[in-house]
């Protein structure tokens, strides 16, 4: 790495790094924007070092030098990340990867794009009627079955039960809580009774659910379809935070952020359902690159796979933070390791052979190795 620069620009959160050969250099040039929903969300952060990593790599082996844009709304606001896309198409980038607010808002903007000739990918959260070119992600709505099956195993298939959402209209929160509310619906003895929309804010998230606490006193299992809440303050949420401690009441989240592991580890937590964040950024920027020069065909949709976090593996996925070690096969969540080969980490684009068996009794899992193609962990 011969130069790199970071400079700030505007209001919209837009950064541009500029990877690999000095400003005199006669390499051509690639020009990619990296597009969250929102700054200051942790999992995005991650997925853009992850990005950063990846451009840095391709521009010091060229023939290219990478410049890497990366941009998003100050909130999850789908009409300000319009505003950030047509930004980009006006500078002229040569390609875009985009976690979109709402599918239809963003399919405009991404349809302007390809318009002007700009190749564009989503990733995490998608618009499948605009001309984006692929989707990389976590299939969402079998984590939201995944996330339901967890949750019925904890209460035994009975109980009152609440969804925490982010941003109405959001594709791949919508995804999750049809998977969550498909798989609970069919247990008689399991009835959701509040969903909260938390607009992905957490002071908002946080009154919503101790306001569902304070309603529904018997209240028994949690699905946070995101972790918006957690990042409060221990003591923010006392009557979920007693709750929970005293075991009476179960919580499902997505992500496997070091706080949530912690969550987790203390007895808050009773599992969580990981996504391949690095991979948001290092995978996104590799896809775009081999559009752009190699004219590669992707597939309308990559599955990354999910890793599925319990109290059985949460030290593995611990050390996995504290390593920056995302490749190494997780411990499994629920099998016994000492009777069969399983793995905490779930996509059927990556296993060799998996089932989970959907019981009313039990989450069964048998399943063999997996292998996972686009969930790399920083080098």
């Amino acid at each position: 790495m011969r130069s790199v620069a970071l400079v700030l620009i505007g209001l919209l959160g837009l950064a541009l790094v500029a990877c690999g050969a000095p400003a005199d250099s006669a390499r051509p040039r690639l020009t990619l924007a990296w597009v969250s929903k929102s700054l200051g969300n942790p999992v995005f952060d991650h997925g853009r070092n992850g990005a950063v990593a990846r451009a840095r790599e391709l521009s010091a082996r060229g023939p290219y030098t990478i410049e890497l844009i990366t941009a998003a709304p100050a909130s999850a606001d789908a009409v300000e990340q319009t505003r950030v896309l047509d930004d980009l198409i006006a500078r002229g980038v040569d390609g875009i990867a985009v976690s979109c607010n709402d599918p239809n808002v963003c399919a405009e903007p991404i349809n302007r794009a390809v318009a002007a000739g700009i190749p564009v990918m989503t990733w995490d959260s998608d618009a499948p009627d605009s001309a984006r070119f692929t989707f990389l992600s976590i299939d969402n709505y079998a984590a939201g079955r995944m996330a339901g099956e967890l949750l019925i195993q904890a209460l035994d298939g009975d109980g009152k039960v609440a969804v925490l959402t982010g941003v109405p209209g959001g594709l791949n929160l919508e995804q999750r809580v049809r998977g969550f509310r498909d798989t609970v619906d069919a247990y008689p003895g399991i009835s959701i009774v509040a969903v909260v929309a938390s607009n992905e804010d957490i002071s908002r998230g946080v009154q919503g659910i101790e306001d569902v606490m304070q309603t529904h006193r018997d209240l028994r299992g949690w699905f946070f379809a995101g972790m918006w809440p957690l990042f409060a303050d221990r003591g923010a949420m006392p009557l979920w935070e007693q709750a929970a401690r005293s075991g009476r009441l179960k919580t499902v989240s997505f992500d496997t952020l070091p706080f949530q592991l912690e969550l987790l580890r203390d007895g808050y937590l009773t599992a969580l359902i990981g996504q391949k964040y690095w991979g948001w950024g290092y995978d996104s920027v590799q896809i775009l690159y081999d559009r752009l020069v190699n004219n590669k065909v992707y597939p309308p949709f990559i599955d990354t796979g999910m890793d599925i976090v319990t109290i059985n593996n949460v030290e593995a996925m611990i050390r996995a933070w504290e390593t920056n070690d995302f490749a190494t096969p997780l411990p499994p969540p629920e099998c016994d390791c000492r009777l069969q080969m399983c793995d905490g980490r779930l996509g059927a684009a990556q296993l060799d052979t998996v089932e989970v068996a959907l019981m009313p009794e039990q989450v069964a899992w048998n399943c063999t190795r997996a292998s996972v193609a686009y969930s790399r962990g920083p080098p």
